[in-house]
This record gives C-alpha cells, structure tokens and sequence, in this order.
C-alpha cells in the first residue's frame, strides 16, 4: 500500500485463483468526497501459471 494525501495504490496477490492461477493486481484508489473509491485496476497473471 501506498497513500499520497487523495491518491492510493494497493497490490494484492491472488494465489490459487480458480485453483491453479496466481495473480498480481493493482488497483489504484482516489479519496473522492471523503470516501476511497477504486478507479483503475491492472493485472498480471503469473508466467508460470499460464496454460500452455
């Protein structure tokens, strides 16, 4: 986690997913009106889970 004043970034790892597959997501927040809200989310699935 990351926080500058208004602007967040979270990275959250996702292991196992559909019980093989392994995620990183990033998601980025804005504090808008008060309340964080999720913006913009990018991913990257793990190479080594990949189906070849």
């Amino acid at each position: 986690l990351a926080v500058e004043e208004t602007v967040a970034v979270v990275r959250v790892l996702e292991e196992g997913w559909g019980g093989t597959i392994d995620f990183t997501d990033f998601l980025l927040l804005l504090k808008l009106d008060g309340e964080w809200k999720c913006v913009a989310k990018a991913y990257n699935q793990h190479s080594d889970t990949i189906n070849k």
